[in-house]
């Protein structure tokens, strides 16, 4: 893991009841090494040399699930770096592959995926299951799609009914936020943008955040009025965790287009899904601007959260390929 969970955790007795088996929880975490260039540089050195602890670990384990996927990945590496004979069973958890310009990242993780090290590498939707074994050149059956899974705060985050109203926008990974600033009319409102990378000046009507996480951001998510999920490329499974967190805590979201999104957004009834285009992002939020509208795809949001999207599910879909 990458962050502290907590003591009681959902996701860790469904797998440890479905099956019966003891697991450790390893943390190491590397949020707090975000924003500037060189905290990113001691970012990706925690990752490798925490990878390299474990390594040395592996004996002591029999299977290992990768919640922060380079944890894994950085850990097949250096089984296949040093051709060891014993190794757990990795399993990296919501793998996302972006290719890069810089070809020798792509070889990089290529090396590492199509190696006997990685057990399964889990999906979150069918549609990059063909996408990523094409890629790769590997078998579709060294992946695994589930659902994503969060946990419900609910109990402890609540909206501050004295909050001013706007909408918020979350999240690094392959996120558009360029076709957002640039569509974006002061008239709709103010927006918030909460992302550690993203360094454009503000425009009138946007205020931009480099630096809030954990209950900071969860209550952020709580106050606002909806959540625009800007996505750039199609084929990748990003921004469930921002859309089912915003779903957990009752919040319409807007997303882009995107191949996997479907897998979890009916639009119109639990979110609106649009094109990269202006003009739609302004229909939706006259849609939502409907009190009726949005109270329904509030309601509908929760309850298609607590049926199909929280970390005890999740846990359960994991243990399936663990047994």
């Amino acid at each position: 893991m990458d962050y502290q969970v907590p003591e009681n955790w959902d996701y860790h007795r469904a797998i440890e009841k479905e099956t019966g088996t003891s697991w450790d929880i390893v943390t190491c975490n590397t949020h707090r090494y975000q924003g500037s260039k060189l905290k990113v540089i001691c970012r990706y050195l925690r990752y490798f040399f925490f990878s390299f602890r474990m390594f040395t670990k592996r004996n002591r384990y029999e299977k290992v699930i990768a919640w922060q996927q380079f944890y894994g990945l950085l850990i097949a590496f250096y089984c296949r770096f040093f051709h060891v004979k014993k190794c757990p069973d990795i399993y990296i958890m919501t793998f996302i592959f972006k290719p890069k310009k810089n070809n020798t990242y792509n070889k990089f993780i290529r090396y590492i995926v199509a190696s006997k090290y990685i057990k399964k590498l889990i999906v979150m939707s069918d549609s990059e299951k063909k996408y990523y074994s094409e890629l790769f050149g590997i078998s579709e059956d060294k992946f695994y799609c589930t659902r994503i899974g969060v946990p419900d705060v609910t109990e402890t985050i609540a909206p501050d009914p004295e909050s001013e109203k706007y909408y918020l926008s979350v999240g690094r990974s392959n996120r558009d936020y360029k076709f957002l600033r640039d569509a974006w009319k002061a008239e709709y409102g103010k927006l918030v943008i909460i992302c550690d990378s993203y360094n454009e000046a503000e425009k009138e009507g946007i205020q931009c955040l480099d630096s809030c996480y954990g209950d900071d951001y969860l209550k952020m998510v709580a106050n606002c009025y909806a959540e625009i999920i800007p996505l750039d490329d199609v084929n990748i499974s990003s921004g469930s965790l921002s859309y089912l967190q915003a779903m957990m805590l009752s919040k319409p979201t807007i997303v882009t287009e995107n191949k996997t999104v479907h897998d979890y957004i009916e639009s119109g009834h639990n979110g609106i899904i649009i094109q990269k285009d202006s003009d739609e992002l302004s229909d939706a939020l006259k849609m939502l601007d409907d009190k009726d509208n949005y109270d329904s795809i509030c309601r509908n949001a929760r309850k298609v959260y607590e049926d199909n999207f929280s970390e005890y599910s999740l846990g359960v879909s994991i243990s399936e390929i663990l047994k």
